[in-house]
């Protein structure tokens, strides 16, 4: 999908994908980093911080007025994980210059996203600690609500008992004691250092002046002298070498099973099509065998659906259950799981799956956001196939390729969240 790369600093690419299919146009700003655990609440709060206010708007209601003036456009941040990658930085939504009325929205609104990028409001020599304070509450109230959700809970729990020492294990945002601690002088070194040190992959989606934005932040990096600290790939474990069983105590009311499997495989072994497919017909739609069997037939689940990690190599199964209720469903997966490795997929399995999985692919295409991340996802695990090119595959894929790739995959742990007054 890119149309054209440029590299504009050490460690700093620019690619555009050009398309006339939409009104606005994107830019999208990603720092790249190795998750770690004593960095990731700092990487988080970055994007926070900086949004705040820039020297030229120093607060966040003369950006947002300064965006309404820009027809209404939008800055959100982002904070990703990524398997063992942490990716940070801004999105903005900005109207196609063709319909502004003359306006230079694709300069204005690329000068506004740099400003708050490269020159921040500052106070003292670092970040305002009035501005921390209230970015420390909001970033605690995420990863709280993490917590507070069980079924996101559950499942975070199982990967981290999966990939205990590893970056695959590092929580997203970090952990609450940590962002307390966050200091104004800490937090503009970490930006400091993400300025200097961190990979960026800047994408622009659209029908724009795209020569202009990357002189825009070509000017702008010209100032840093940067030494890159790459990121670098984890190694998966292919193969469960023994199944763990966790069980967990909580004041809930519905049990949270979470069973963890070795797939055997990640993207970057280039069957990832066969993957996705094998995902569709197993558990991640409402057509597959965990549905339709251990959910509507057996009526074991309030809900039961597979993830699949191909960066990790991490297959998860999710189901809210009856505390009781706790080995008969696990069974049932785990049936399903063997009918997929003999072979048991009919025909209509088949084609449900093989068209869920054509509509997704394609509407990657109706979405500028999508095919951003389409495009940095896969850059990440240097696997550049595009939407369409997959789709293409999936139509090609036969059930013995995905009974072979069931074949691979092995129960690593389970892990049970229960009530305080359950008996298991």
């Amino acid at each position: 999908m890119i149309t054209k790369t440029l590299k504009i600093a050490e460690g700093v690419n620019i690619n555009y994908i050009r398309t006339d299919k939409f009104k606005s146009n994107i830019i999208s700003f990603n720092f790249i980093t190795q998750a770690q655990n004593e960095a990731v609440h700092l990487n988080s709060m970055i994007p926070l911080i900086l949004l705040r206010g820039c020297r030229k708007y120093p607060t966040q209601s003369e950006i947002n007025k300064k965006l309404q003036y820009l027809y209404s456009g939008v800055i959100d941040t982002k904070n990703e994980k990524h398997g063992e990658f942490q990716i940070f930085g801004f999105d903005i939504d900005m109207l196609n210059d063709k319909y502004a009325n003359g306006a230079e929205i694709t300069k204005d609104s690329t000068e506004l996203l740099c400003d708050i990028i490269f020159d921040p409001y500052l106070d003292k020599g670092a970040f305002s600690e009035q501005y921390l304070e209230n970015e420390k509450i909001n970033l605690i109230d995420t990863i709280e609500a993490e917590i507070n959700n069980k079924t996101k809970y559950s499942t975070n729990r199982c990967v981290e008992e999966m990939s205990k020492g590893t970056a695959f294990a590092v929580k997203r945002f970090g952990e609450v004691e940590n962002v307390e601690k966050i200091t104004p002088k800490t937090l503009y070194d970490a930006y400091l250092k993400a300025l200097k040190t961190i990979p960026v992959e800047i994408y622009v989606v659209g029908d724009c002046d795209f020569e202009l934005i990357a002189d825009e932040f070509e000017k702008r990096f010209s100032n840093i002298e940067r030494t890159i600290i790459a990121p670098s790939f984890a190694q998966i474990k292919r193969k469960a070498e023994k199944v763990s069983e966790i069980d967990e105590k909580q004041d809930i009311k519905q049990g949270k099973l979470c069973l963890g499997f070795r797939t055997g495989k990640n993207i970057q072994d280039g069957d990832y099509h066969v993957a996705h497919l094998f995902s569709e017909i197993f558990g991640a739609s409402p057509t597959s065998k965990l549905f339709v069997n251990v959910r509507e037939k057996m009526s074991l689940c309030y809900y039961c659906r597979s993830m699949l990690s191909q960066r990790t190599g991490i297959m998860l199964v999710a189901a809210g259950i009856k505390f009781e209720d706790k080995e008969i469903t696990q069974k049932a997966i785990l049936d399903q799981l063997e009918a997929i490795k003999n072979g048991d997929i009919s025909q209509e399995e088949l084609e449900n799956a093989k068209r869920s999985l054509r509509n997704s692919y394609m509407q990657v295409y109706d979405n500028p956001s999508a095919m951003q991340t389409w495009t940095l996802y896969r850059a990440i695990s240097e696997n550049y196939d595009i939407p369409i090119g997959e789709a293409e595959k999936v139509e090609k894929t036969t059930v013995e390729e995905i009974s072979a790739y069931a074949k691979n995959i092995t129960l690593d742990t389970v892990y049970f969240l229960k009530g305080e007054d359950a008996n298991g």
